[in-house]
């Protein structure tokens, strides 16, 4: 039996293994892919901190995690049309029965009955994975491969920013984590007006600047309620983006968006998050989104789109790169701050 080396769930609780497993097998319906690139997602560091919701009940051990990828197509299954040998490819992440309703009526990637690779079957912190036809998407082959193994995570940002009208508006964006950078790199390619970041730490705030943002505002230093509401004059914002998951976030964002303004939250807080439904929301006449995921196969044109042309560069937001078997070294930064994207190479 052929073997391979990948990044493991061996056992409940906190923790990650780098082991010795099966190189799998593709189904007719498969691609067999030798992975050249792999990111590590804020989901990878709550699985491995045992954390609900990703985890305890869910996951069901030995599980390989991860579910951002690039790899080189290197077996098809027999009923594989769309790809073949050689190909470079990527995942989205959420996989899909294309039978419940809302497959039927376009929105796969909130299937009733979705699974997600690294949690509910294997993901890519591996040397070699399997994908269903259904979810590669096939990359340029100049692409370089670790932007390639971005791209599920630059959907989620692709998908907020673009939800809003974001064309000559200013633009708050509350949270330092990758897809809040995404997100400004995709504004200033949008065409906003102004792109204000509220973050938390040194190294959020300078790469939000290196991805074009105007203003940045460390929340630690100063009232982002007051300085942003200082920068408009008095106005407020016109869109408001929460990718925080925080839930003062939420409510500095609510205050500073000035009324008839749109929101888009893609944050996921962990806890119930208040608000003044009165004053901030009902009579500030504002409409607020949620976003989750990324619109397949929508989303995944625009972000290759953006890509190919130049007008939107993620690099700056990688801040290490590690051969696999470092993984620690990667979970350890993110888990400390002190990580913009992480990319893995086998």
């Amino acid at each position: 039996m052929n073997m391979m080396k990948a990044v493991r769930k061996m056992k409940e609780g906190a923790g990650l293994e780098l082991v010795t497993a099966p190189i799998p097998e593709p189904e007719d319906n498969e691609v067999l892919v030798k992975v050249r690139a792999c990111s590590l997602c804020g989901t990878d560091v709550h699985i491995y901190d045992w954390e609900h919701p990703w985890s305890e009940g869910r996951i069901t051990p030995p599980r390989t995690l991860g579910h951002e990828v690039c790899g080189e197509v290197v077996q098809a299954g027999s009923d594989v049309t769309l790809v073949q040998e050689g190909d470079l490819v990527s995942a989205e992440s959420h996989i899909f029965d294309g039978k419940c309703l809302q497959c039927r009526m376009g929105n796969m990637h909130i299937c009733s009955n979705l699974k997600f690779f690294g949690v509910d079957v294997d993901g890519f912190f591996a040397e070699y994975a399997v994908i269903p036809e259904t979810n590669v998407w096939k990359n340029p082959p100049d692409m370089p491969v670790e932007i390639a193994s971005l791209q599920e995570s630059i959907g989620n940002s692709v998908y907020t920013v673009f939800s809003q009208d974001v064309a000559a508006k200013t633009v708050a964006v509350f949270g330092g984590g990758p897809t809040a950078q995404f997100a400004v790199g995709l504004l200033r390619a949008a065409g906003a007006a102004s792109i204000i970041v509220v973050a938390g730490s040194m190294l959020h705030l300078d790469l939000a600047r290196k991805m074009g943002a105007d203003v940045v505002i460390n929340r630690h230093e100063s009232d982002p309620v007051k300085e942003i509401m200082e920068l408009t004059s008095g106005q407020g914002t016109d869109v408001f983006l929460e990718m925080s998951g925080n839930g003062s976030a939420f409510n500095q964002g609510l205050k500073t968006l000035r009324p008839t303004g749109r929101a888009a939250v893609l944050g996921l807080p962990t806890k119930d998050v208040c608000m003044d439904m009165s004053r901030d929301f009902v009579m500030k006449d504002i409409t607020v989104r949620g976003v989750y995921g990324r619109k397949i196969w929508d989303t995944w044109l625009t972000t290759s789109r953006l890509l190919s042309t130049g007008k939107f560069d993620p690099s700056p937001v990688i801040t290490h790169r590690l051969k696999m078997d470092d993984f620690e070294k990667g979970f350890d930064a993110m888990k400390k701050g002190e990580a913009g994207k992480v990319v893995m190479f086998p």
